[in-house]
């Protein structure tokens, strides 16, 4: 594959070494997490337990990092979805927990529902570029302190593909968490099979700058103990969270990348760990993120960080500060998605998503599926060989003769050549002849057609009793929450 460079060795060996250096002298701070400001300082770091800042000596950190397995693999429901994260794969993922969804018969925004989840999750599924979608929007309709649960059981019944979790809100979540484990562990059959292949993945988001929410990172380090693959995200917003500079930036989410590399391999030696550099910045006109330039830069910059150390890495793509699909979306994140898949990038996440996740949308996660069509065929590069150079096929045809009728030319144009789902590449005649639709409106309509013919497997009718029945002792159980 083609590789796009942002930086030079020495200016990696720079960001690492100014990551380090913030977290000797600056450190980070873990607020409801007393057993784990133990922990780490049992196991060599500095620790003032009064301010609750862990400072990890450089020593440390270096070690931990050699510990990490260098493949990581999410596991769907069905085994032929796996998705084995080795560095020579790249993978397209929807977004997450959108709040809205842009209704698909009248195209304006409204609270998602658990329907919409599952049939967005539906389409998801459908997409043979999308490895995991699973959590594109949430159920707003159903009750605050157990929504996850909802989610997640949604999720799982109706995509075959690797399913992400999500624990909210943090005041219940370590409760949450044994729910949701009692939903993998029988859609799985039983504990052992669970082990063996975790449906699930669990891990915690810093809080940009230099801060971890302890209850998260408790969890996490729970279910690591139990065999769980973990993951460690930050998501720093440059001018705001985190210096504007993009240089400093990228240190700022290093170290806080590496401080949770640090915690997780300390609990837990040999720990499976992915890391996500979710990148961005504040737009200055308008206070907002400001999206679909920058982020594909800035997120092929931290790839090259995350391979620096050898790790597996998320980066977010599909970025678009646009409110609806249209010429602003398209490009936006075809700029903020080709960047970090030519840096390397292990897993590209955002698809479907609008206005930096605010919005969930049919037709965008169909019109995404055909951006990362046209990245992958992008990146896949030029064979060259006497086949390809097709030398002899030249003489053949000689001056003036054309290659259309050649074996060669039918032999190798499948492989060779870009065939667009949702793409018009007709007249102009032939177009108006077909309707003359726009590829918003081909999107829509693939959606649909989704929604009326595709179904995955479903769970046997034993399983989802069995989850209804563990959601509603939740509900009973546990207190009431709002938003």
């Amino acid at each position: 594959m083609p590789v796009f460079r942002v930086f030079s060795e020495d200016a990696l060996d720079a960001i690492h070494s100014a990551s380090l250096e913030v977290l000797e002298k600056t450190g980070v701070r873990i607020h409801h997490g007393e057993s784990i400001l133990k922990m780490l300082k049992d196991t060599g770091c500095n620790v003032d337990f009064e301010k609750g800042v862990v400072r990890f000596p450089s020593y440390v950190v270096e070690e931990a990092v050699k510990k990490i397995p260098k493949i990581y693999v999410m596991y769907g429901r069905n085994p032929k979805y796996d998705c084995k994260v080795d560095g020579r794969h790249v993978y397209f993922t929807a977004d997450t927990e959108t709040p809205n969804t842009v209704d698909l018969q009248t195209g304006e925004w409204r609270p998602s529902t658990m329907d919409d989840l599952e049939k967005l999750t539906r389409v998801a599924d459908a997409l043979d570029s999308i490895a995991s979608g699973g959590h594109l929007t949430t159920s707003l309709d159903k009750p605050n302190n157990v929504r996850c649960l909802y989610d997640y059981a949604a999720a799982l019944s109706n995509t075959e593909k690797p399913c992400k979790w999500s624990v909210y809100p943090p005041e219940l979540a370590t409760q949450l968490t044994d729910y949701q484990l009692e939903i993998a562990t029988t859609v799985a059959g039983s504990e052992k099979k669970l082990k063996e292949r975790p449906l699930t993945e669990s891990g915690f988001c810093t809080e940009s700058p230099l801060m971890f929410e302890g209850r998260y990172v408790e969890i996490a380090l729970k279910l690591a103990k139990l065999g769980f693959p973990c993951w460690i995200a930050s998501m720093p917003l440059g001018g705001a969270t985190a210096p504007i500079t993009f240089a400093g930036s990228l240190v700022i989410t290093n170290a806080e990348i590496l401080s949770g590399v640090c915690t997780i391999q300390l609990a837990v030696l040999g720990t499976s760990t992915r890391v996500e550099y979710i990148m961005g910045n504040l737009d200055m006109k308008t206070g907002l993120w400001g999206q679909g330039s920058e982020e594909g830069l800035l997120c092929a910059g931290a790839v090259e960080v995350a391979r620096y150390y050898g790790f597996r890495v998320t980066v977010n793509g599909f970025n678009t500060a646009s409110k609806m699909s249209g010429a602003q979306t398209s490009y936006e994140k075809t700029m903020s998605t080709l960047l970090p898949v030519l840096a390397g990038a292990d897993e590209v996440y955002g698809a479907g998503g609008l206005e930096g996740g605010m919005a969930a949308s049919f037709e965008e996660l169909v019109l995404d599926d055909e951006i990362c069509r046209a990245v992958l065929k992008s990146v896949q590069g030029i064979e060259v060989n006497d086949e390809t150079l097709a030398v002899d096929v030249i003489d053949k045809v000689g001056p003036g003769g054309h290659f259309l009728a050649e074996k060669h030319t039918l032999k190798h144009f499948k492989d060779v050549l870009f065939f667009p789902e949702l793409t018009d590449r007709h007249s102009y005649d032939a177009w108006k002849k077909a309707g003359g639709k726009s590829m918003v409106k081909r999107a829509r309509e693939k959606a649909e057609e989704i929604l009326k013919e595709h179904w995955p497997k479903p769970l046997d009718k034993d399983v989802q009793k069995e989850i209804s029945e563990i959601i509603e002792r939740a509900e009973k159980e546990l207190p009431k929450t709002t938003l």
